[in-house]
């Protein structure tokens, strides 16, 4: 059987994501052949292109990206019985110990890493199930068992922001976010945020006293930090939390050690949160893909539906996701 693929020989801009055609190899006793449906398109696919990764020297060529798809299990080896052709499924390439693979038509997956879905699951929601997972992390780590307040979601317009904001409303909290253009304040109206900035025209620390009557943010989550971050201390509320989970605008000035020590009798904790802390646990990446399933098959989260590229568009999804400019995830379909 062959099939298309996604595959890169070297690393580089979008050009570099090209078709290939390749021969689906021959199923072990232990292995599910799964048909793609949806197949997620994210920052970490963006990694893996432009070899930011510190191990990418370690990264075989020719290669794939793409860590999440959801799909239908179309044939099984002789050793799984509990696995019907047409079970919708989904994987995750870092259940298998590496990010990539998932941008093909079909895919040879160990059963052991594969992940069930409920039968009545949108295999279009199932293909973006990482964000909501890494929504769901960042929260418990933050200490959401805490009685929520409000919680300011930074670029909440893109995949990741969205989810954060529909996971932080799931988790009881009220949602300030905050987008970069005006035009991006109805999508995150629209996916349940309370109250909505323009970072880059309205006066923020103004803004969040008067939204949230004074009080301040409870938890701050933020990914793109930049050289004036400092100045998210005179919005925290008293033991607020600062949660970074990436800093693509690069490291917050040298002097964020004053300007934190400076609100010290507000006792603000200052926390950076990655999923690879999770890369040796996959049994918490399971628990973790299964709440955030929850969320979503019992209706506390319903998300927005996507931006579909045609497999062999990867490029053009890719420079969608870089110029900022999307609103949601967005998704392959070969």
């Amino acid at each position: 059987m062959r099939a298309r693929k996604i595959q890169l020989s070297g690393f580089g801009g979008p050009e570099v994501l090209q078709v290939a055609e390749f021969e689906v190899p021959a199923l072990g006793p232990r292995d599910v052949l799964v048909r793609s449906h949806a197949i997620g398109v994210g920052w970490p696919d963006v990694y893996v292109r432009t070899g930011t990764y510190p191990w990418q020297h370690l990264f075989p060529m020719p290669a794939t990206p793409g860590i999440e798809m959801a799909g239908r299990v179309a044939a099984a080896g002789a050793e799984v019985a509990d696995l019907q052709v047409g079970r919708p499924v989904y994987v995750s390439s870092r259940l298998m110990g590496f990010r990539g693979g998932c941008y093909a038509e079909a895919m040879v997956v160990p059963r052991d890493v594969l992940v069930e879905l409920p039968g009545n699951v949108d295999l279009d929601v199932a293909a973006g199930l990482a964000y909501y997972q890494l929504a769901v992390a960042l929260l418990r780590a933050a200490g959401a068992a805490r009685p929520a307040g409000w919680a300011m979601v930074s670029g909440a317009s893109g995949g990741v922001g969205t989810a954060l904001v529909q996971t932080a409303k799931a988790f009881g909290y009220r949602v300030l976010a905050s987008v970069g253009h005006d035009d991006k304040r109805a999508h995150a109206t629209a996916v349940g945020a309370d109250a909505v900035i323009n970072y880059r025209t309205d006066a923020a620390a103004a803004a969040i006293a008067g939204i949230t009557g004074g009080h301040g943010v409870d938890l701050w989550l933020e990914s793109f930090v930049g050289p004036d971050f400092g100045q998210v201390f005179r919005s925290m509320a008293p033991w607020g939390k600062v949660m970074l989970y990436n800093a693509v605008g690069g490291h917050p000035a040298p002097a964020f050690f004053d300007d934190w020590r400076a609100a010290m009798g507000k006792c603000v904790s200052v926390q950076y949160f990655s999923m690879h802390v999770y890369e040796d646990d996959p049994q918490a990446m399971r628990d973790l893909l299964s709440a955030a399933m929850r969320l979503i098959v019992d209706g506390a989260i319903k998300p927005p539906a996507g931006t579909f590229f045609k497999l062999e568009d990867a490029a053009q999804a890719h420079r969608l996701l870089e110029s900022g400019t999307n609103r949601g995830r967005i998704f392959l379909r070969p």
